[in-house]
């Protein structure tokens, strides 16, 4: 059999005519000056040419906009996707691998359904391809999750930025090499009065850049139409319209240009023409910046450092937020700080690592910070969210019920203070021990080792069942969760003694420990673990997971935990 002849372009796909082949020669063959003048806008922002001429209100001071030739470090990314080419603007960014092009994430939303994705330095309608070609492979396109799934382009208008990353051109040459690039300015605030902004506007299939210089100034906008508010970067340059997304706004001189934003942010760009929005570029498009030079999928940075988890009074899981990113039942995560403080953490998807949004429910209280001894999280309402009971330094126990987003929604006492819990209880569990479906059965293990379970807990406390009576044992369990490990139809109880053994009683109730399973034997490292706690946070439907606050700041989550094992770790915050 004969070899492929590697000039000629191999034979494309039956249903879009798209050559099946990567490479850069191909790719530089297929995408001829027809094809690129095929190309339109990409979807998000083709509306803009049809919306009014100026912004509501009153019209912003308007910079003129001229055609010129284009700079050699600002292009045009093509693709063909469902039939249709089409086309977003990119600025060469400064890096190791000289092989990374900055654009607005939205362009890229559907990546999966992208063919013969290639970014063309200096495009223009005279001079198509005068650096040639560089293709980026499937897998190359760089941007924050949260903004890459359905809906991420209204819920996170500020995180509308991507990197991509380019294969050599056809010479084997790499991008950075042969056309320069310009560095990422970060955190570079809003007040710049010369200010470049380049787009590539498609106007009849003429895809020749825009010029023009304007102040940048800082706008801030509330939310509407269903899209996040926020703060943006916005630049005010005659016709703008479709096509210019993704584009380049550039401060500082020639020799030291540095890449301020690139349009996109608020409704994509712009209400109109002649007005364009960024999104700042800050921490998070470092993050992004970071993980495309390695390489890995970034991971937004919700949860704060080992410094702050050292200050984790309490790590609950529960079901608070209404609306999620994921589809599947994925917890949702509360903790009480030192301070008082009371945030909660939205139950994600692992490729968000797991949570992704934070929201101060409680701001720092003395009263919370002083008086609070315990709590834990259940469904104690029976109404499927979760609620939470907290036992204070004097004795009261208190039910908040039905915490969500907006904080608490009244409280209810389930016993007045009193000398028994202020001096003996020592740590609370909630789980599903037997009495009905809901998580509504509370366990405390007293200090004298006395172990009590009060079953179908609601707006009074439960009935009580000693499981356990005083002991020389259980004083040693210096921490105690629920969760459904064992696959029985009850839940099952996890207790981390002091010697750093964790053991697992499949199938608690309020008359039998349950069967026993060694965890951990005891060992030198868990005696570190602070707090344990148990909930549904992996893509199963079980409550087999648990979350586990280290002594050094360090969060882990453990996953698809059974009777034989805690599960496999996932580090959420490293520690130190």
């Amino acid at each position: 059999m004969k070899s492929a002849d590697p000039m000629q372009v191999p034979a494309p796909t039956a249903s879009t005519g798209v050559p099946a082949s990567g490479s850069a020669t191909d790719l530089d063959k297929y995408w001829t000056a027809e094809r690129m003048a095929e190309a339109v806008p990409v979807e998000e922002q083709q509306a803009r040419e049809a919306q009014l001429p100026t912004a509501p209100g009153t019209p912003a001071p308007r910079s003129p906009s001229k055609p010129f030739p284009g700079i050699k470090e600002v292009g045009t990314f093509y693709w063909a996707e469902d039939g249709e080419k089409r086309f977003c603007a990119g600025t060469v960014v400064t890096s190791p691998g000289k092989n990374l092009v900055a654009t607005a994430a939205h362009c890229f939303d559907f990546a999966d359904q992208m063919q013969a994705l290639v970014f063309v330095p200096k495009h223009s309608k005279e001079d198509p391809k005068p650096y040639g070609v560089f293709p980026i492979q499937k897998g190359q396109i760089y941007a924050d999750p949260r903004y890459m799934k359905k809906g991420g382009d209204k819920a996170y208008t500020g995180l509308d930025f991507a990197i991509l990353k380019t294969d050599p051109r056809a010479d084997g040459k790499a991008l950075q090499d042969v056309v320069g690039s310009i560095n990422l300015g970060i955190n570079l605030g809003y007040d710049h009065p010369q200010t470049r902004v380049i787009g590539y506007p498609g106007f009849e299939g003429q895809q020749t850049p825009l010029d023009c210089t304007t102040p940048l100034k800082k706008f801030t906008t509330g939310n509407e139409d269903d899209i996040k508010g926020g703060t943006f970067p916005e630049v005010n340059c005659d016709g703008y319209v479709s096509g210019t997304s993704g584009g380049p706004f550039i401060t500082g001189s020639p020799n030291a240009m540095k890449l301020i934003g690139v349009t996109g942010g608020w409704k994509t760009g712009g209400h109109s023409p002649n007005t364009s929005y960024s999104s700042y570029f800050g921490d998070e498009i470092k993050r992004i910046y970071d993980a495309a030079v390695a390489g890995r999928v970034p991971v937004p940075v919700v949860l704060p450092g080992p410094e702050t988890w050292k200050h984790a009074k309490d790590v609950e899981s529960g079901y608070f937020t209404l609306n999620g990113p994921v589809e599947q039942d994925s917890m949702d995560m509360l903790v009480r700080w030192s301070d008082g403080e009371i945030s909660l953490y939205r139950g994600a998807g692992k490729e968000l690592n797991y949570f992704d949004k934070e929201i101060t429910i409680q701001k720092p209280s003395k009263l919370w910070a002083d008086h609070a001894k315990n709590a834990v999280a259940g469904d104690f309402t029976g109404d499927n969210g979760s609620d939470l009971i907290v036992v204070w330094n004097d004795g009261e126990v208190t039910l908040y019920p039905s915490i969500d987003e907006a904080g608490f929604h009244g409280e209810k006492q389930l016993m007045p203070p009193n000398a028994t819990w202020a001096k003996y209880s020592a740590t609370l569990t909630a789980g599903r021990f037997g009495g009905n479906e809901w998580q509504d059965d509370l366990v405390v293990r007293w200090s004298d080792g006395e172990l009590s379970m009060y079953q179908n807990t609601g707006d009074k406390l439960g009935k009580e069942f000693t499981v356990l009576k005083k002991n020389e044992t259980w004083p040693h369990a210096v921490d105690v969760g629920a969760g459904d490990y064992s696959g029985g139809d009850g839940w099952d109880l996890v207790v981390r003694w002091s010697d750093g053994e964790v053991t697992n009683y499949g199938d608690f109730t309020a008359t039998s420990l349950g069967t026993e399973h060694k965890w951990q034997a005891p060992n030198p490292t868990w005696p570190h673990a602070v707090i344990l706690t148990g909930g549904d946070h992996s893509d199963n439907p079980y409550a087999d997971d648990t979350l586990v606050r280290w002594t050094d700041g360090e969060l882990s989550l453990y996953v698809d935990g059974d009777e034989k094992g805690i599960g496999k770790e996932n580090q959420l915050v490293a520690p130190l």
